[in-house]
Parts: C-alpha cells; structure tokens; sequence
C-alpha cells in the first residue's frame, strides 16, 4: 500500500508500550478470541499490541506505514484499527483508511480514536478539524457518540460502542446479536450429564437458574441426546416437581431482568426484526410473555 503525502509527523504518536492497549484487551475480552482467531493489527505503530496478542496464541500481523511497511495487509477475522483515525489531518483520507481496514474485516473490526474530552490533555492550535500540536502531530477528538456514528456510515452496517472511545463493527447480525447476549446475559453453564439421572438434574438447574425449561437446541449434544427419548410435557413434569419454587421465581426475575436490558440495547443501537435475535433470548420473550400486548413496550419490537 503506496504511503501518501503527510501534513503532520504522524509517526510521532506511536507510542512504545510495553503492555497490551485498552482496546485490543476489551477486544480480547468481548470477542472471546481463540488461537485459531486471525487477526489484522491496521497502523500498528511500534507493535507492542501485536506482540502481546501472539503471546496469546493468537494468529496476528501487523502494518504501519512507518515502523512494519512490509507488514501482510490481508483479511483477516478480527481487524484492529486502534487510534488511527485520530492522527489523521485529511478528513478524506480519514474516511479511507477506515474503509480499506473494513474490507479486510472477515467478522469484526475494532475501531478505536481519542475523545473530545481528552482537549484539556494535547496542547496545541486549531487545524482544520482538529489540533496541531506543538510536535507537529494532528489529533482529531471525537464527540460523545459520533465515532459509532462515523464508522456505522462508512461500513454501512449497525455498530456498537464496546466502551468509550472504542467501536466494535460485526459483518453479520448474527455475530453482533452473539456479542450482545454474552455482554448482557450471563452465558449458561451446564452441568456435567453422564446418564439421563444426571441430565434431568442439569434441566433442574437450569430451571431454577434461568427459570424456565431449556429447549433440546439449547443444551449440549450429549445432554440433548441423554434426553432425546423423553416428551417436552414428561421433562417439564420432572423438572417442576424437582426444582425449588423460590429458587425458580428468583431465576425469573434474572432472567426477566437480562433480557429487558439485551432488548433496550437492541432498542437503541436500532431494532431488527424479533427473529434476528440469538435463540436464547426468543425462548426468554416466550416463556416469559415480555411481548404479552399489556406490556406497554412491546408493541414497539413489530
């Protein structure tokens, strides 16, 4: 990729870390990134993030125009985009680099840029639309908001602010609706079913924990299977005259109170249809009647 002529020394601003960034951790720890994940670090400056991600065992490259030139800019599962924008003086250049990181996006890609509130911290003029430093280096500090406004333009697709300063753009729904019932929901943790005793057992859990009756597509295979040559009504006898009824009412009330956030998020990053969302919550809403018409609410998910 040909470097084009720059108004500032952008080079400047890479900082020599000896630790992981703010946002490759959040990423880490919000993408759930495995060894087999590839990952693409876009501008990667002195590439302390891309050291300590393949410390992880993860599948990293690395480019920056000035420090790794020869960097591999291909796609890759997870593109790391971390405060880049910001250094750039060209706003049409901006919006470049941002949509060439976005093709070579296969699943997610992590935008990160510096905050409006952050002013009072660089010292410096005004210059075009942001601040030229006494360094000659250029910071362009985002608005509260504007930066998942910004990369949901250039992606075309609905993003989502992971925390400030840092927005996270998935290429399906299916991935974003993913990530937001892990964020909101706690994920479910079965226990271990070695006969179809044990397995009963595991139901019972899950229904105080969770208060309602797991469907077969949610449990592991194992479990599904140990379970198989039972009706819905015979697991669900079984597992009502097992299970505690305080210990239900208050897996109801958690329950009630994880979805009711997970929607509200959905709300405000912008519906989709009530079929687009992860199973475990459809089967949330159904058992526990939150699209019941008298829910004032409701009416505003169709």
């Amino acid at each position: 990729m040909s470097q084009e002529p720059w108004g500032s020394d952008r080079q400047l601003t890479a900082i020599g870390r000896t630790g992981m960034s703010v946002p490759a951790r959040q990423a880490v720890m919000d993408l759930q990134m495995d060894p087999g994940t590839s990952v693409l670090d876009y501008g990667c400056g002195r590439g302390a993030d891309v050291r300590a991600l393949e410390s992880l065992g993860l599948g990293v490259s690395g480019w920056d125009p000035v420090y790794f030139p020869h960097g591999r800019l291909e796609p890759a599962d997870v593109v790391l985009l971390t405060y880049v924008l910001n250094v750039i003086e060209d706003p049409a250049e901006r919006q470049r680099t941002l949509r060439h990181a976005w093709d070579l996006a296969k699943t997610a890609m992590v935008v990160s840029a510096r905050q409006r509130w952050e002013r009072n911290q660089i010292k410096g003029r005004e210059h075009n639309d942001g601040i030229l430093t006494s360094r000659n280096t250029f910071q362009y500090l985002f608005a509260a908001g504007e930066l998942r406004d910004y990369v949901q333009d250039a992606t075309g697709v609905r993003c989502l602010s992971a925390a400030p300063g840092i927005v996270y753009a998935f290429r399906s729904d299916d991935a974003r609706l993913s990530y937001m019932a892990r964020r909101v929901a706690p994920s479910v943790e079965w226990l271990a079913s070695e006969d179809a005793a044990t397995a009963v057992a595991a139901v019972v859990d899950h229904l105080e924990r969770r208060g309602r009756i797991p469907r077969l597509e949610e449990m592991p295979l194992a479990m599904a299977r140990l379970l198989g040559h039972l009706r819905p009504s015979e697991l669900h006898r079984l597992a009502q005259q097992s299970a505690d009824p305080a210990k239900v009412e208050a897996g109801v009330k958690q329950t009630t109170l994880d979805t009711l956030l997970f929607l509200a998020v959905e709300l405000f990053d912008g519906r989709g249809p009530s079929n687009s969302l992860p199973l475990t919550v459809q089967l949330n809403v159904r058992s526990l009647n939150l699209f019941h018409p008298q829910v004032p609410w409701a009416t505003r998910w169709f």
